[in-house]
């Protein structure tokens, strides 16, 4: 495992240890059950959501920042910087809870809100609050769950 990918477990796991376990979000396994578009609606929710509680917070030009991220198309791309990053940071946070499971099946579970907190920290420098955690609460799935779930595309 290289340095970054080491980095990356060592925060996803920070992550988990370090939340208060009243705050409600969704672990991977459950959102990788969801059909894509309620998939694509979380995320959705989760993006504007970690806007709103900056701009709350007075951090008006980091949620402007992350708006920019996720409406931005990389080059040669239909898809936004900010969703190219949280999909990679995603595959490595589902890769670093599967292994730790397999070493502490009792372990905390590894949450989508996580992953999109560690690629806004690490790769961007946005430190999110905690009220982030909680902001897709009443969230509720439109569509019956996926008879199985979807692999992440290629890298």
């Amino acid at each position: 495992m290289n340095r970054f990918n080491k980095f990356l477990v060592a925060a996803f796991m920070s992550a988990a240890m370090l939340l208060p376990s009243m705050v409600q979000a969704m672990e991977i396994r459950q959102f990788d059950k969801m059909a894509q578009d309620d998939r694509a609606e979380y995320v959705s929710e989760l993006i504007s959501g970690a806007e709103k509680v900056l701009t709350d917070e007075g951090r008006a030009d980091q949620a402007a920042k992350i708006e920019s991220l996720f409406t931005t198309n990389a080059p040669d791309s239909q898809t936004s910087i900010g969703m190219n990053e949280f999909m990679v940071t995603l595959a490595k946070a589902r890769l670093a809870d599967a292994q730790r499971v397999l070493q502490d099946p009792s372990a905390k579970r590894v949450q989508v809100e996580d992953a999109m907190a560690v690629m806004l920290k690490n790769l961007h420098g946005i430190a999110l609050p905690k009220s982030f955690f909680t902001v897709n609460d009443g969230f509720q799935p439109k569509s019956p769950p996926a008879t199985a779930p979807t692999p992440p595309p290629p890298q």
